[in-house]
């Protein structure tokens, strides 16, 4: 009965919070990925857990523990693309070694609370590296870097098409013959947009990307039990 309670509480929460968000608006004059920072700026200042999502708790473990369960070890380097409020980022940072977490979010609202929640959960000694960039993958700061383990929940789910395989042509470039990149996506029988922000591919779409660029594709959502029901695929380097 407990558990129930705790349901019917979130769904009312987030109906409240969703007559009160904050409206998607772009001019003609913007670019898609600067009126979606903005408007993840205004959801992070009204509150930040919310912002990207909401599932807290559940999700931020949930990553973690999937993760580990990929053979994430506290050695190996992460890329958390996308990283916002560090809803998975802060457990990450504690367990990976100091150093090997880099996260970036094209949201200069939700890095900022990124970095105070390092500051108030006492991670500063893991010497995480978060940073703002709207250049993505091509930001110059990554360049000369290779990851283990690139991470992206609920990114794809917010990109148009052609940003999608802009991460697709560049992720090669920061992973080794080893590295991983996770990703989460809405699926659908074709390209779907939602709300503006919203978008659901077909599993084919990222067939097809991969062949182009040269990656195995695998679907791992059966070990991922998100609870919205995005699905989650590992891209790896084709041997």
């Amino acid at each position: 009965m407990t558990d129930v309670i705790v349901a019917i509480k979130r769904i009312v929460k987030r109906l409240i919070t969703r007559r009160s968000d904050p409206q998607f608006k772009r001019t003609d004059q913007q670019d898609y990925l600067d009126a979606y920072a903005e408007f993840v700026n205004k959801r992070v200042a009204r509150d930040p857990h919310e912002a990207i999502g909401g599932y807290w708790e559940e999700l931020g473990a949930l990553q973690l523990q999937f993760l580990k369960a990929q053979g994430l070890q506290a050695s190996h380097t992460v890329l958390d693309i996308g990283c916002g409020t560090l809803r998975g980022g802060r457990l990450l940072i504690d367990f990976l070694e100091p150093k090997k977490y880099t996260g970036y979010d094209i949201s200069q609202a939700a890095v900022s609370f990124a970095r105070e929640l390092i500051a108030s959960e006492g991670l500063e000694n893991k010497d995480p590296r978060v940073f703002w960039s709207m250049k993505g993958l091509a930001d110059p700061e990554l360049r000369r870097m290779k990851f283990d383990v690139l991470w992206a929940q609920s990114v794809f789910t917010h990109l148009e098409p052609d940003y999608i395989e802009q991460h697709m042509a560049q992720c090669g470039a920061l992973m080794h013959e080893e590295s991983k990149f996770f990703f989460t996506y809405e699926e659908a029988d074709q390209f779907r947009v939602e709300r503006e922000v919203d978008f659901a591919y077909p599993y084919s779409f990222f067939e097809e990307l991969a062949k182009q660029y040269g990656f195995q594709l695998r679907d791992l959502s059966a070990q991922y039990p998100h609870p919205r029901g995005q699905r989650i695929l590992e891209l790896r380097r084709s041997k």
